[in-house]
């Protein structure tokens, strides 16, 4: 079965109601019309209050979060993955890794992971480190009849344990001085036709006897009482049981713990340095202990690239962290347009209306499908909370007609809905300033200008000028941070429909400004409510402006 990699459905860092309720609804569309791919809502930032009482007040769980969305190993990692269990025997590894030319076999106990075994290590079990030193080998009997073609003649005492093999081909006199000098629970015997030698095994109580070449019957084998070990029937030739015998081995015996281990979450970068630096071609990738899958050398050529949807959003200086190196495959946005690019021909839905959710509703009108009430309800939301409750001059009468039919559908009324979305928001005073400008801050750079311009909507402006030099100093740490030339706060109250612009002191474009001020670096915007249609084509102007002029350059 082929598992299609997942597509996130996202908005723009510091994410409003509009941009959420937007990545969720869409997400929830493309899983309706395109059910072969999942597709994932996701958000690259804290929601604020307002979007927390929308998604609360309709009952849905905040989308993903997305911190960035940078290639990890868990997306070009191998998935279907060949694995044994702990008393597997190693000839059993030995033939799968020979077979299926895979280079990494992970040991796991149902899906715990216990270790892994490669070609390395089954070298290192089959030539030992010093040679003048007997091996030993870990014994499950029950691994016998697995490994070497014959029967169980007696079933000894012992489910496991640990002995040198030793053949019985030699004079008995010498067999017996050998013996003598090794301890006999720990000696298992290889043995064919030597009565003499099988008898003194016997009487020593040898842990486990292998009798070779014996095609048929076993009437002839004298078991005394005393006898507490194994004794197997061997239908091969001696030296074939010697070397299976070997190999009957469990793999956890020989399986390596020391080899490093990685994350689904862990950044490929750091992940092919780890792999790169290790003899090992593979290793085993563990979600919480579990296995589940491997990172080999030849997954790190995949070209799996994060598959992405920008929803309220078409700049890659707002969208999630990563995206550059994302495959961008649609683009839902009411903003104007940036200079993003795209491998391969895209879908665009992009329209100068006053809501994504508007675009969003009409998405689903287009595929003929009706969404559910508790989508409809966010929906409605987010044409509410961007278009000011249908007051921003950015309103269309598209807007008005999506937010009546959403009310419809949801049966919430929307007016009201809309004082209660704006009523959760946070007072002025009672918000971090950094918060304040970070929560809606979006960065433009044209004409040689880096420019980043916060918005917050309140109820009321009376707390502003006791709050306005605290706002200031966030605004310009804001600017320094990301190495902006221009930093402005549009403060909008939804009521009075004004707004004030706190500006962080770009003076030759602040004089070109044709608003009023109020003070140092305070501007009034009478009847300014939107920053994409207002006050962005207002500040384009001025740079364009102050380019021509040519009476400013970058430092």
């Amino acid at each position: 079965m082929i598992i299609m990699r997942e597509t996130i459905v996202i908005g723009h860092k510091n994410p409003d109601t509009d941009s959420v309720c937007a990545a969720l609804c869409y997400a929830a569309l493309k899983s309706i019309v395109d059910p072969s791919r999942p597709y994932i809502a996701g958000r690259c930032g804290n929601l604020n209050r307002q979007t927390r009482f929308v998604l609360e007040r309709v009952g849905v769980e905040p989308p993903r979060l997305f911190s960035d969305i940078h290639r990890r190993v868990g997306d070009v990692m191998t998935r279907e993955v060949i694995t044994m269990p702990p008393d597997e025997p190693v000839f059993h590894a030995m033939k799968t890794i020979e077979g299926l030319k895979i280079r990494i076999i992970p040991v796991t106990d149902g899906a715990a992971y216990n270790g892994l075994i490669s070609l390395h290590e089954i070298a290192d079990f089959l030539i030992s480190d010093d040679i003048d030193i007997r091996p030993e080998y870990l014994f499950r009997p029950d691994n016998f009849a697995r490994v070497i073609k014959g029967r169980v003649r007696t079933v000894g005492e012992l489910d496991e344990f640990t002995a040198r093999i030793m053949a019985g081909a030699m004079p008995f006199e010498s067999f017996k001085k050998y013996s003598e000098a090794h301890d006999p629970s720990a000696t298992v015997l290889v043995v064919g036709g030597r009565n003499d030698i099988m008898d003194y095994a016997l009487s020593m109580n040898f842990p486990a006897i292998i009798i070779t070449g014996i095609l048929s019957g076993d009437e002839s084998i004298h078991i005394p009482k005393g006898y507490r070990g194994w004794i197997y029937l061997s239908e091969l030739e001696t030296a074939e049981t010697f070397r299976r015998l070997m190999l009957s081995a469990p793999v956890r015996s020989i399986m390596n713990t020391g080899v490093p281990f990685l994350s689904p979450d862990d950044y490929l970068d750091t992940a092919r340095d780890t792999l790169l630096g290790l003899d090992h071609r593979g290793v085993a990738v563990l979600d919480e202990g579990r296995l589940v899958g491997i990172l080999t050398r030849s997954d790190l050529i995949k070209r799996a690239a994060r598959r992405l949807i920008l929803v309220d959003h078409n700049e890659l200086g707002q969208a999630v962290d990563g995206a550059e190196n994302a495959e961008i495959c649609e683009i839902i946005d009411h903003h104007r347009l940036g200079t993003i690019k795209t491998r391969t021909p895209i879908y665009v839905y992009a329209k100068p209306v006053g809501s994504t959710c508007t675009l969003v509703y009409q998405q689903y009108r287009i595929n003929g499908i009706e969404p559910m009430p508790s989508i409809a309800s966010l929906l409605l939301a987010g044409v509410l909370s961007d278009t000011a409750i249908l007051k921003s001059p950015t309103t269309t009468s598209e807007d008005v007609r999506a937010a009546e039919e959403l009310s419809a559908i949801s049966g919430m009324d929307y007016s009201a809905f809309g004082v209660e979305i704006f009523g959760a928001a946070e007072s002025l005073d009672s918000r971090d300033p950094a918060a304040v400008i970070s929560s809606d801050f979006k960065i433009y750079r044209e004409f040689g200008v880096s420019i980043g311009i916060g918005q917050v909507e309140v109820v009321s402006l009376d707390t502003m000028d006791s709050l306005a030099n605290q706002l200031f100093e966030a605004l310009i740490d804001a600017g320094t941070r990301q190495k902006l030339d221009w930093t402005m706060l549009l403060i909008t109250d939804i009521v009075s429909q004004n707004s004030v612009l706190l500006s962080s002191g770009f003076h030759p474009a602040e004089r070109l400004l044709s608003y009023q001020r109020t003070g140092e670096r305070v501007f009034s915007l009478p009847g300014v409510l939107s920053r994409k249609k207002q006050l962005l084509p207002e500040v384009l102007r001025v740079l364009e402006e102050l380019a021509r002029s040519g009476k400013w350059s970058r430092p």
